[in-house]
């Protein structure tokens, strides 16, 4: 399914819609196909399709995921919270394909916007912790590995992975 799409689509629709009824009736009746066009294309280049990119990326769709992502144009025209999703999102696929450098960037812009809840940003965190120790930057991954704890998540997954990392650079 093409979700970035569908809804420059409708606005197309509504357009063209308002377009033969202000011809053949009057501005008067077209106006709500015009507004309802200028809101789909606010929300489009406001909201993006993060929140099915960052589903596919939970099911394990990584390719899906980041086709979805690539569509986006402008990321700094989307709002904070949406950004930051952005960001997270593509850094953990950038994580995933073991492409690290790319990843710690899009992961700290992530964390530096602020994600919805504490699992998020620990996860983050800790991903960030794990790039900078297997670059050997040991100051930065304790910093990150401390930030990951400080999130206080109480996802085991997280819980499991400080711990291991603790261990690690001990």
């Amino acid at each position: 399914m093409n979700f970035p799409r569908i809804r420059l689509i409708l606005a197309f629709i509504f357009f063209v819609t308002g377009i033969v009824l202000t011809v053949a009736v009057g501005f008067s009746t077209s106006i709500y196909l015009f507004l309802a066009c200028a809101f789909l294309i606010f929300t489009h280049y406001k909201f993006g399709a993060i929140w099915p990119a960052f589903q596919l990326l939970q099911e394990g769709q990584v390719d899906k995921a980041d086709d979805i992502l690539d569509q986006i144009k402008k990321p700094e025209w989307l709002a904070k919270t949406h950004r930051s999703y952005f960001h997270f999102t593509k850094g953990m696929i950038h994580v995933q394909r073991k492409q690290l450098p790319p990843g710690a960037v899009h992961l700290k812009a992530a964390l530096q916007l602020g994600l919805r809840n504490a699992t998020d940003n620990a996860l983050a965190a800790i991903n960030l912790a794990h790039i900078y120790y297997v670059d050997k930057n040991k100051d930065a991954c304790k910093k990150y590995l401390q930030q990951a704890i400080d999130f206080n998540s109480n996802d085991l997954m997280i819980k499991e992975n400080i711990d291991k990392l603790q261990k690690a650079i001990a």
